[in-house]
């Protein structure tokens, strides 16, 4: 993928010009069309601030089912402005962006690579989207990575009450414990990730779907638990895939790991891999088209949604399973030892120094 030339700086300042004037056209469009821009979670949120600020509990705002403490976050909603939130989910986009800049240049990325792949986050237009019409993912999605950064630089005491927070602000990080647990015993887990290719396929022929789901992504963790990011990417993709309830939202679970796994794949983006995303985004289109004209529209379409809801169904699983056939294990994890991970980082910072600074790619 390629893109021109800009400083990190200078792309964390456009991706926070787009998502501003963004804001600003959604401010426009709630007042003039009958479709708001704002998510209706928004509101969610900043009534249930409204509840926090009388001394009272976030819950007696019907359908408020998220943490407390996201309410209190959002209390300047009330005291400050309404959009104070927008701007905090916003300010947490640029983080994810940060952060991906920051852990793709550890592992030895070259930096204008580096600067590619978070553009990836950074110039998305559905993550950009998301965050400006008021939905608060992009808060976990910092909180996630960060967790991961602490891991890699061996904070271990702050990156387990991270990820514990985390899982107290939505419950499906809770995955991640299989592989962040594998990656940090020193047993050799790659006897079971043999063995547990031959299975992958028989977990598919669970009775209960609930029981698929759990079966998956337990399996994708302990399979690739010692590639500890890919390991999270696919679980998280194969989560949003077979759970019953899915909104676009649920989508920045995972494109803000996308980034991590480029380098490690051998799908090449012209052609195959465009077509992939070309079969993500017009299966997508395809149900949020039809959900729209139910809604909005007041069209009987439940048919249409039960058939667009198959294609995009299939079509998901279709990129699950070429992402994974196409993995190839990074230097970091391919010898299966957490230990390894940071031996390679201090031989990394070593021969950076004998080479005067010269970047060493664990890619290469």
């Amino acid at each position: 993928m390629h893109l021109p030339k800009l400083s990190f700086t200078s792309l964390c300042l456009l991706s926070l010009f787009v998502r501003l004037g963004m804001l600003i056209y959604g401010e426009w469009q709630d007042a003039h069309m009958q479709v708001k821009y704002t998510d209706i979670d928004y509101k969610v949120f900043s009534d249930a601030a409204g509840f926090v600020t009388r001394g009272e509990s976030p819950y007696k705002r019907a359908t408020y089912r998220y943490t407390p403490l996201l309410a209190f976050l959002l209390t300047p909603n009330i005291y400050v402005h309404k959009s104070f939130g927008k701007f905090l989910f916003i300010f947490a986009d640029i983080v994810v962006g940060v952060l991906i800049h920051k852990i793709l240049c550890l592992r030895g990325l070259q930096d204008q690579k580096a600067v590619n792949y978070s553009a990836m986050w950074l110039l998305n237009p559905v993550v950009a989207n998301i965050s400006t019409r008021g939905n608060a993912e992009s808060l976990l999605g910092a909180m996630i990575l960060l967790t991961l950064y602490w891991v890699i630089v061996k904070k271990f005491f702050a990156a387990s009450i991270l990820y514990g927070i985390s899982v107290h602000f939505k419950i499906y990080p809770v995955i991640y414990a299989i592989p962040l647990l594998v990656l940090l015993d020193d047993e050799d887990y790659w006897g079971l990730r043999r063995k547990g290719k031959e299975k992958e396929h028989d977990r598919n022929s669970l009775k209960y779907w609930t029981g698929k789901l759990i079966s998956i992504v337990t399996l994708l963790g302990i399979v690739f638990g010692k590639d500890i990011f890919f390991a999270c990417f696919v679980q998280t993709f194969a989560f949003v895939i077979y759970n019953k309830v899915c909104t676009s939202q649920y989508f920045m679970w995972y494109i803000c790991l996308f980034p991590f796994i480029i380098q490690s794949t051998t799908i090449r983006f012209f052609y195959k891999g465009l077509f992939m995303l070309f079969a993500w985004i017009v299966g997508q289109a395809f149900w949020l088209y039809q959900a729209y004209s139910l809604e909005f529209l007041g069209e009987n379409t439940f048919f249409s949604i039960w058939l667009a809801s198959i294609v995009f169904f299939v079509a998901n699983i279709w990129i699950l399973t070429e992402i994974v056939q196409n993995h190839v294990y990074e230097k970091w994890f391919e010898l299966g030892k957490t230990r390894n991970i940071w031996k390679i980082r201090e031989d990394m910072t070593n021969e950076q120094s004998l080479n005067n600074g010269s970047k060493y790619s664990v890619y290469s």
